[in-house]
């Protein structure tokens, strides 16, 4: 049995000499092992032919919403990665979709989209890249949002607590990760990211709910020693109140100290 660099000379020889076809050979006699690779089906997503019961339970809208999202992108027809990756912009917002609705694995979305893994990654990061650019501002905070819902928001929370002003609740959330290098660069890394609290390394995000369940508000990542109340002053969510005083004056958010 050859190693895989004695393979790897073995082909570079025989590609030279112009036999190719003769690593076939080699392969079927036992002298070398080619790798298994998973099966990708022959198939392409035809969103039209999902029922909308379907196409809510795969990408969470349907099918007259996925292609709404795709035209409110403003996503050319056809997408293109670094990688010269293509399809169209259906596909590319069904791909974003079925990604973020969890748990999915590549190795799964391969057999419905038809696309390898690595396809399937650099599309769906393509996608998250251009949606981040292109909403970068509503990501921190939507404040025409909040202007033209905001008595609506103050109602729904007095009506069931009392309590008068109160539009919106923050909080964060720490996302465990993988335990980085102990050091780089000088820096603890494995310090800096690890929660005492939740006993992990992680990173913390944080995020700002409104009665109907929107998010109004995202910040992070940060490093996960950090309290959350820490996140909130350095996210400078109170000096973007203090920018918009015509829409926030008067109103407050209410969350815990923990």
């Amino acid at each position: 049995m050859l190693t895989q660099d004695e393979a790897l000379e073995l082909y570079l020889v025989l590609w030279a000499m112009g036999m190719e076809d003769s690593w076939t050979e080699l392969v079927h006699c036992g002298l070398i092992t080619a790798p298994e690779r998973p099966l990708i089906p022959v198939v392409r997503l035809n969103l039209l032919s999902h029922g909308n019961a379907n196409a809510e339970a795969d990408f969470r809208f349907d099918v007259h919403g996925v292609r709404r999202l795709a035209a409110l992108f403003g996503l050319p027809e056809t997408v293109i990665t670094s990688s010269n990756d293509r399809c169209n912009s259906l596909e590319a917002v069904s791909i974003l979709l079925y990604r973020l609705l969890y748990p999915r694995r590549l190795h799964d979305m391969s057999i419905k989209f038809g696309r390898s893994t690595s396809s399937l990654c650099r599309i769906f990061l393509c996608m998250v890249d251009y949606v981040d650019d292109r909403y970068k501002d509503k990501q921190f905070f939507d404040t025409e949002l909040a202007e033209r819902r905001m008595a609506q928001y103050c109602a729904a929370i007095s009506a069931r607590t009392h309590v008068e002003g109160v539009f919106a609740f923050p909080d964060g959330t720490k996302v465990p990760i993988c335990r980085p290098k102990s050091m780089r660069d000088g820096i603890n890394l494995q310090r800096s990211v690890y929660s005492g609290h939740k006993r992990v390394h992680c990173l913390v995000f944080q995020g700002l709910t409104t009665p109907d369940g929107l998010c109004m508000h995202f910040y992070g990542p940060y490093e996960g020693r950090r309290h959350d109340t820490t996140v909130f002053a350095a996210s400078g969510l109170l000096r973007h109140f203090e920018r918009h005083s015509s829409v926030f004056e008067g109103r407050t958010i209410f969350g815990d100290p923990a």
